[in-house]
């Protein structure tokens, strides 16, 4: 994994950045991962160790079951194996590496257990985009660079009320509310590393995805719980 190397760590986790990417949706963005230390990301779902980078997410599980979209067979299990021992890279070289690219911030885990200062620098200049579920209990500051992630209206309202914009996933369009508009990937084909509308605070709309992957079987579960 030439590609990725280590750009913070502290006892319980660890965040990788992978400078390539051949994601379709995304394009080619450098992704961020934060993983857990001492356990690959399939060992520590099952551990429970992953709520060290996972946090309330309630995607974790349902019913016992994980349903999160991300497959962490593939690129996480595969970066874990290849960069958890390696030294951490600078920032200075880091951001030399990433160069000007757009930044994916938690391409796995959550970015708000990531320093501030250091989504600061990363961001600075540079088109990102990043969503978090832990808006209730960090810092308000941390809406300045992430989405909040949510899957009621309720929360919406929540994360709004702290300064946040939404990044919400629906089963179908017809959820939406004022104020929200579906991801310009599936009305324009527009790639994220085009984008910019997942850049945090601003006067843009709220962000609508459709359901899918593993939750979208559970998404009604959530919605009702």
């Amino acid at each position: 994994m030439r590609n990725s190397f280590v750009m913070f760590r502290d006892s319980l986790r660890f965040a990788t950045v992978t400078v390539k990417s051949k994601n379709a949706k995304t394009g080619d963005m450098a992704q961020i991962q934060i993983l857990a230390r001492g356990q690959d990301p399939v060992q520590a779902v099952n551990t429970g160790a992953d709520k060290a980078v996972c946090g309330d997410c309630p995607l974790r599980k349902v019913d016992g079951k994980r349903v999160c979209y991300v497959n962490l067979a593939h690129a996480p299990l595969a970066i874990y194996r290849a960069v958890a021992r390696h030294p951490v890279t600078g920032l200075e070289k880091v951001l030399r590496r990433i160069g000007d690219k757009a930044v994916r911030f938690g391409s796995y885990g959550d970015p708000a257990f990531l320093p501030l200062s250091l989504l600061s620098a990363v961001a600075d200049g540079r088109r990102h985009t990043g969503y978090t579920h832990q808006w209730r209990k960090v810092a308000k500051s941390y809406a300045k660079f992430l989405m909040a992630s949510v899957e009621t209206l309720a929360d919406r309202a929540k994360a709004k009320a702290k300064g946040y914009r939404t990044f919400r996933v629906v089963s179908d369009t017809s959820q939406m509310a004022d104020g929200e508009i579906l991801c310009p990937n599936y009305t324009h084909g527009t790639q994220c590393a085009d984008c910019g509308l997942c850049m945090g605070s601003g006067p843009q709309k709220d962000i609508v995805i459709l359901a899918h992957g593993n939750g979208a079987a559970h998404l009604n579960q959530i919605e009702g719980a």
